[in-house]
């Protein structure tokens, strides 16, 4: 099996098995990457596969958990509470360190920035935005599909997951690199050229993007 196949592991989370999948060699830099949640992860599923690849072809271990109550979880998303994804997220890391002796440093995008926690290893995000702004496009999603705005885009979401994500927003932090879009004018440490994958109406991918998100975060996890 060459390094940069994929590999897929379990981990266990209150009784409950979860996935993550993994590229790369397990002696070079570690990444753990989060992915954008809800709609916004199936419209960017491409981009991510491109990036764990594209980095694992250089070297660098990635790993792409599943939260609880999405991707191949055996639990509903209504049974699941943010505090469980957030220990999904602190399970997987110890994982890494378990799997290859080494400390992740953490890659998200999106609504991924918002799982961080307050952990001191280095972080790189793209377009970070809030939980409330999250929740805002998903019920602007159903009210222009005419579906049920207490299930937004088809999503049953827990009462006290709702609560959070209101709250949640992405720390602002000296050791975290930020990328935007040039169409986005928020501060960032580097605008680019760029397609603004988790608004497409369907999934899609752009490898120009793909290619210079992986030279940047390379650079960024060698430096």
């Amino acid at each position: 099996m060459s390094e940069d196949a994929l590999r897929v592991l379990t981990y266990s989370l209150s009784g409950s098995p979860e996935f993550t999948l993994c590229r790369g060699p397990k002696d070079g830099p570690q990444i753990l990457v989060l992915q954008p949640l809800f709609e916004e992860m199936n419209r960017c599923r491409a981009l991510v596969s491109s990036l764990c690849r594209g980095l694992a072809q250089r070297g660098f271990g990635c790993w792409l958990p599943d939260l609880p109550g999405t991707g191949e979880s055996p639990r509903a998303l209504d049974d699941v509470s943010w505090s469980d994804w957030l220990a999904s997220v602190d399970t997987v890391e110890q994982l890494i360190r378990t799997e290859t002796s080494r400390a992740p440093a953490t890659v998200s995008i999106r609504g991924g920035s918002l799982l961080e926690g307050q952990r001191p290893n280095p972080r790189w995000r793209l377009s970070p935005t809030s939980g409330r702004s999250l929740l805002s496009d998903l019920r602007r999603s159903a009210l222009m599909s005419g579906s049920d705005p207490s299930m937004p885009s088809g999503y049953r979401l827990s009462a006290g997951l709702v609560e959070n994500l209101q709250l949640a927003d992405s720390l602002t932090e000296p050791n975290i690199r930020t990328l935007r879009l040039t169409s986005d004018d928020r501060p960032a440490d580097r605008h680019i050229e760029g397609s603004p994958l988790w608004r497409r109406p369907e999934p899609t991918s752009d490898d120009v993007l793909a290619q210079c998100l992986i030279e940047d975060i390379a650079s960024w996890a060698r430096a």
